[in-house]
């Protein structure tokens, strides 16, 4: 299949504005920091911090998206106030309560989606809005959790770590809960500088993935991955996919644990987190190729939800390029898969 020059030209410029913004994210987890060391230790605005208002916004637009996509016959407006609440609700719920906030906030709204479908006779559209709170909302949530990566341990102050641990607005806030008897667990309250790692996994392995998947299957596809959902996607491209993938991941190791360019602290091989060399390597190769093959999921789930709404794009946000959805597809669905592992391995 030959390249089609302005398709290719459109693709590239989208990509590079997109680009830019990751850097920027993970750039601002690691050179806008508010250590325990700092003399600054009453600044409460960090990189993290900046970075979770972003993410927030991206939801908010993401479940705006997917609302229009699904239409008012299977979601009717007598729902509408209770998506705008999810949409807006999310990064408060996560603020005061982490992650499990965010959980308990999506099962309170269907809660009341089912009251309101109970009056409304209108039980078919409970199928729709389980599924807008589950994708986009609890997928892209985990870009939070990700941004505000935290620990297990406890470090003492003769720990290498200590030094490292954030004191910005999340410590302050915990300060607070513990005050009046709502403190949040270990894991939310010891705040690592693992975010910039962790962002740059998602985004490097999402954006090698798609950008290789697209040139190799440009070029060398032949034979078609999913005709019935997105027809110009191939098996060969699929596979230049996971290569791309994989030197995304390699691409952050060498940044992060190899030259350390960005200081040893941001990398899993500092000696402070403890980590296993297996539990290193293993995390990086399998999000490389595990991650690589969540993201081209995440495009395919995105291309046949459009398709069984019938339109082309989530939103012109983004002018003819679509909307955050379109952008953020393969993205949400590595972030869930780096969450995975960066609860249960790291």
């Amino acid at each position: 299949m030959a390249l089609n020059k302005k398709s290719l030209l459109n693709r590239i410029l989208v990509g590079i504005v997109i680009f830019i913004v990751m850097i920027g994210m993970v750039l601002l987890n690691i050179y806008f920091v508010n250590y325990t060391h700092s003399e600054a230790k009453d600044t409460f605005v960090s990189g993290r911090a900046i970075n979770s208002l972003i993410i927030a916004l991206l939801i908010l637009l993401s479940v705006i998206e997917m609302r229009r996509a699904l239409g008012r016959e299977r979601i009717p407006d007598c729902f509408s106030w209770l998506l705008w609440l999810y949409g807006f609700g999310l990064m408060p719920a996560y603020v005061l309560f982490g992650f499990v906030g965010i959980l308990f906030f999506s099962m309170i709204v269907f809660i009341v989606s089912v009251i309101t479908a109970l009056f409304r006779n209108r039980a078919d559209s409970l199928v729709y809005i389980a599924f807008m709170l589950v994708y986009p909302g609890l997928f892209m949530a985990t870009l939070l959790y990700l941004n505000r990566s935290a620990t297990t341990h406890v470090y003492e102050e003769i720990s290498e770590m200590y030094q490292y641990l954030e004191n910005d607005i999340w410590v302050y806030i915990n300060n607070i809960l513990d005050r009046v008897g709502a403190q949040q667990t270990t894991r939310e309250s010891y705040l690592l500088p693992l975010n910039a790692i962790a962002l740059s996994l998602v985004f490097a392995v999402s954006t090698f993935t798609d950008t290789f998947a697209y040139f190799v299957g440009s070029l060398f596809g032949k034979h078609k991955l999913c005709p019935q959902i997105s027809p110009n996607k191939t098996v060969e491209g699929a596979i230049g996919g996971i290569v791309g993938g994989a030197l995304g991941s390699f691409l952050v190791f060498a940044l992060f644990d190899w030259a350390k360019v960005f200081g040893e602290q941001f990398g899993l091989t500092f000696v402070g987190l403890h980590l296993s060399t297996f539990n290193m390597v293993f995390t990086y190769v399998i999000i490389g190729l595990l991650g690589s093959v969540a993201t081209q999921i995440g495009d395919l789930l995105a291309s046949m939800i459009k398709r069984y709404c019938n339109i082309k794009d989530y939103s012109r946000v983004l002018g003819e390029h679509g909307g955050i959805i379109d952008r953020m597809d393969g993205i949400m669905f590595n972030s869930v898969f780096v969450s995975f592992v960066f609860m249960f391995i790291l």
